[in-house]
């Protein structure tokens, strides 16, 4: 990877972490989104609400969004260097979430040092899940949980394809995310026509979702690393379980269990079963937690592309 490349890259991350998402300003999302609902309309009207209609859908608004990025990037990288390099970090600032992330997370903290309910409604921010009948020990337990899946998915896998695809890299991996989040929802309208967004969101967060999982350990825990396949199986999700089942571990906590969707009663599956349950102090321990899980993938960035620019020396 070329230098020019590695630099907008720092620039996007620092700005991230000074500033936090960009609010007010174009944005890489809502413009998979305005696409996404523009070519839903068109692949269906094709292909019905089929696979290879999702298939055709995704294509679609992953090619728009890629040849409107290499058309500006080569118009600003001919007529300067140092346009083109800016243009990189602001689509590298657009795709991770780090310092919104813990924001949202402490928001939580900070909620429920004021009272259960200000606790239920901040939650309801960064969950799906129903908080309206939610106690204490369930608002803190539902931060810990989406704390540690969304470092995996809007931190640590970003910065996975950067690592090793420059800007680029980012770019496709959010259109992904946004990708599965607007159509890969098991329901009837989305059941088939999302399928394809949903497996290539799996198929490229497979790999960060292990890496999250190790980062997200101790060091003193990693041998441990293998035993938490049983607690990872658990989720639902074959990905998100595993920075999950390491985030319980880390903080000697259990997540899962008692939770309301829809207005019922689930009863998930529980992760480090008969540990305590979590409260307000480990909302804190989980963005340390987070921010060393952070350090460490970038200090492994920084090794590969150390190594790889000795290789082409």
């Amino acid at each position: 990877m070329s230098t020019y490349l590695i630099v907008s890259i720092c620039i996007g991350l620092l700005l991230d972490f000074l500033l936090g998402d960009p609010r007010g300003m174009p944005h890489i999302v809502r413009l998979v989104g305005w696409l996404s609902e523009v070519f839903e309309k068109l692949a269906t009207r094709l292909l019905g609400r089929s696979v290879l209609g999702g298939l055709l859908l995704w294509l679609l608004v992953a090619a728009v969004v890629v040849n409107v990025y290499w058309f500006v990037a080569s118009w600003l990288g001919s007529w300067s260097a140092w346009a083109r390099i800016a243009f990189d970090g602001l689509i590298v600032f657009q795709c991770v979430a780090y310092r919104d992330l813990v924001r949202h997370v402490l928001a939580v903290k900070d909620a429920l040092g004021r009272s259960l309910e200000e606790g239920r409604s901040r939650v309801s921010w960064i969950v799906g899940r129903d908080t309206d009948r939610m106690q204490e020990d369930d608002v803190c337990r539902a931060a810990v949980e989406s704390g540690a899946e969304n470092l995996s998915d809007a931190v640590i896998a970003p910065l996975f394809w950067g690592a090793l695809l420059g800007p680029l890299g980012f770019l496709i991996y959010r259109i992904s995310n946004t990708m599965d989040a607007i159509v890969g929802h098991r329901t009837e309208r989305y059941e088939k026509v999302g399928k394809v967004s949903a497996r290539i969101d799996d198929a490229l967060n497979f790999i960060p979702a292990r890496l999250c999982c190790l980062a997200i350990l101790p060091f003193k825990l990693i041998a441990q690393a293998p035993r938490l396949r049983e607690d990872a199986n658990l989720h639902p999700s074959f990905n998100a379980g595993w920075p999950e089942a390491a985030m319980a571990k880390t903080l000697g906590v259990v997540i899962g269990g008692r939770m309301y969707e829809g207005g019922k009663l689930v009863q998930t599956k529980e992760m480090n079963k008969g540990a305590r349950q979590p409260n307000r102090d480990d909302i804190r321990r989980l963005t340390e937690v987070m921010g060393r899980a952070y350090l460490k993938v970038l200090a492994l960035a920084a090794l590969y592309w150390g190594a790889m620019a000795l290789f082409s020396a």
